[in-house]
């Protein structure tokens, strides 16, 4: 009995000693590898490249994802963009490669253009300039519409193309913009022949491509001339569907109203959900402060109506969501009638505004 205990408590000893060797190593592998690797020399870049498609790029996009080759980079502290710093996951990083995204709110324009990467035992930095596109503005100018885009940096644009459609349903098209004239600010295009609604895309020699928000309309109700299976009707009025006050194009509707009433659009049945929002350009010609609204289905109950002001003498391009118009629910299946009303109420005898470049997005 004596040696069964001996024994018994040998083997005990022997698997505390285990357990506690156990327990010993799993802590020294966790502080492994949730520490930061000492650095034993500077940060090395070698290449940057977009994530998506790991082509070699010297300039990325706001928001973009990107690989850095290189050397010493699993001990990184720092990773900025023009000053700017950017998140990184540290757990990603090896001694070869580190991923990051470009911040939103990264600068971009009149920068020193530089990826600066920092660990203990130095700095590295690289030529990098960043590329978005903030906007765009529309303008005819001798009949040819003309687009500028914002933002930058947009000083090494090569190319610019208008995209709609998609490979998925068969139906992508691509078409190259002439450029007119490039700064570091802006960039003047002249829209392709035939493109109603674009994505339109901006490609610079140093590898970035930015894309913009959509251009023009999904469907469109006026471009020079009405949809052909729509109509118009009125009430306390006049129009004119071919008037030569123009937002884009050669013609715009003039609508000369008196207080309170309005012009209609009559369309064809179409599907609430098949669209997202509604876009028109509107010009005023009367004080500051005047207004028109726009309602749904012959001012359906249930609805918002959307006021628009009137600015005079400048087109005010506007896009209202179609769920602004039912904010409580109760939207319906179908649209079949918009309506512009003047709605200054200032109590004159007459009222005039223009509409033009009016669809769905």
């Amino acid at each position: 009995m004596k040696k069964n205990n001996s024994t018994f408590n040998n083997i005990s000893a022997f698997f505390l000693m285990l357990l506690a060797l156990i327990q010993f190593t799993s802590c020294e592998n966790e502080f492994h590898k949730d520490s930061v690797p000492e650095a034993t020399a500077p940060p090395v870049i070698n290449t940057v490249s977009e994530a998506r498609e790991d082509v070699p790029v010297t300039q990325g996009v706001l928001e973009g994802t990107y690989i850095i080759r290189g050397e010493n980079l699993a001990s990184l502290f720092s990773i900025d963009f023009n000053g700017y710093p950017a998140g990184f996951n540290p757990a990603l990083l090896t001694d070869n490669i580190a991923f990051v995204t470009v911040p939103l709110a990264a600068p971009y324009v009149n920068q020193s253009n530089i990826l600066r990467l920092e660990n203990l035992k130095g700095v590295t930095e690289y030529d990098f300039s960043l590329l978005t596109i903030d906007g765009f503005t529309e303008e005819t100018v001798d009949g040819v519409k003309i687009v500028k885009l914002q933002g930058g940096d947009f000083t090494d644009t090569s190319s610019v193309t208008f995209v709609s459609g998609s490979e998925e349903n068969g139906n992508l098209v691509e078409a190259p913009a002439t450029i007119l004239s490039v700064s570091q600010t802006e960039v003047a295009v002249e829209v392709p022949s035939g493109v109603e609604q674009a994505f339109i895309y901006l490609a610079t020699s140093r590898g970035a491509v930015a894309q913009s928000d959509s251009y023009g309309f999904s469907y469109s109700i006026y471009i020079d001339a009405l949809h052909p299976d729509w109509t118009t009707s009125e009430w306390g009025g006049t129009h004119d569907l071919a008037s030569s006050e123009v937002a884009l194009g050669e013609y715009s509707i003039k609508s000369v109203r008196e207080a309170w009433s309005g012009l209609s659009f009559l369309i064809p049945n179409i599907p609430f959900d098949e669209y997202e929002a509604l876009t028109v350009s509107v010009y005023g010609t009367g004080a500051v402060g005047d207004k028109v609204q726009i309602a749904l289905n012959d001012f359906d109950g249930a609805q918002t109506v959307q006021p628009i002001e009137l600015m005079p003498g400048v087109w005010n391009k506007v896009v209202i969501p179609l769920s602004d118009f039912y904010p409580n629910g109760g939207a319906p299946d179908t649209l079949f009638r918009l309506d512009f009303q003047e709605a200054s109420n200032t109590g004159l005898a007459q009222y005039i505004f223009y509409i033009d470049d009016f669809g769905f997005l």
